[in-house]
């Protein structure tokens, strides 16, 4: 495995792609919002599912209110008193009783905003190597999260296995492309996989700054893009620098 010695940037490009982000319509909780139909019609159900007869349509300019979701359905109460179920779809255009734009989030939002814990697995590119990643991450705050990573990669002539323990900020949690920036330390052990190069294992601590993306997908599942610079602290008095390229998928509880 070969490791570049130059100053590595391009992580900045990060940060640039952030600050074009643009935040996104304001989140509504799914238990007690009163909003306005402004769809031609939306359909009440006897329960949650198609199979489920429809005993009464709410017209355009009705004022409802959302009790709980289930699935891709909500149990709601029209001002008259009829409570029934309501497709997801058909609450495309709903607005708040002040005229504001109501985002009924898909299943997971709210659990994906209160999580705590997250388990993820990916691989990418490890300084020209092939790498495999795994992390179990804990979350302190919306904001604030601590993970703890190991990293596995194959090289031509070497391979690493690498711990690390990393602070993770994430700016704008509600979004559902969440920019992420990390700091943390740990340590990568470096072995030959050739006796011609090298006889010894090399164990050198590492210092790592990064970032990237996290993607909501569905339910309890996220797609993560990440890019991360890591200097390994040798002993030769001159430090090296490790380009990592990945993706993934992690699941959250």
């Amino acid at each position: 495995m070969m490791f570049s010695a130059n100053n590595k940037t391009r992580w900045l490009v990060i940060v640039l792609i952030t600050s074009l982000l643009l935040p996104l319509q304001a989140q509504a909780k799914d238990k007690g919002v009163e909003v306005v139909v402004t769809d031609a019609f939306a359909e009440m159900h006897t329960g949650p599912g198609r199979g489920f007869p429809i005993f009464h349509t709410i017209e355009k300019g009705e004022k409802i209110r959302i009790l709980k979701s289930r699935t891709d359905w909500y149990k709601v109460a029209t001002e008259k008193g009829k409570k029934g179920w309501v497709y997801r779809d058909e609450f495309q255009n709903t607005l708040g009783l002040q005229g504001e734009m109501v985002d009924l989030s898909r299943p997971g939002r709210e659990a994906f905003h209160k999580r705590r814990w997250e388990l993820g697995v990916g691989g990418g590119d490890f300084s020209g190597a092939r790498g495999l990643n795994t992390y179990l991450g804990f979350h302190l705050t919306q904001n604030i999260s601590t993970e703890l990573r190991y990293t596995q990669a194959f090289g031509s002539f070497s391979n690493s296995k690498m711990f690390a323990l990393n602070a993770v900020h994430q700016p704008f949690p509600d979004w559902k492309v969440s920019p992420f920036f990390t700091l943390g330390t740990g340590n990568i052990t470096i072995s030959p996989s050739s006796d011609i190069v090298q006889t010894e294992d090399r164990d050198n601590g590492v210092l790592t700054v990064g970032g990237g993306f996290i993607f909501y997908v569905t339910r309890s599942f996220l797609f993560r893009l990440e890019y991360n610079d890591h200097t390994l602290l040798t002993k030769r008095g001159i430090n090296e620098e490790v380009d990592e390229w990945k993706a993934g998928f992690s699941v959250f509880f």
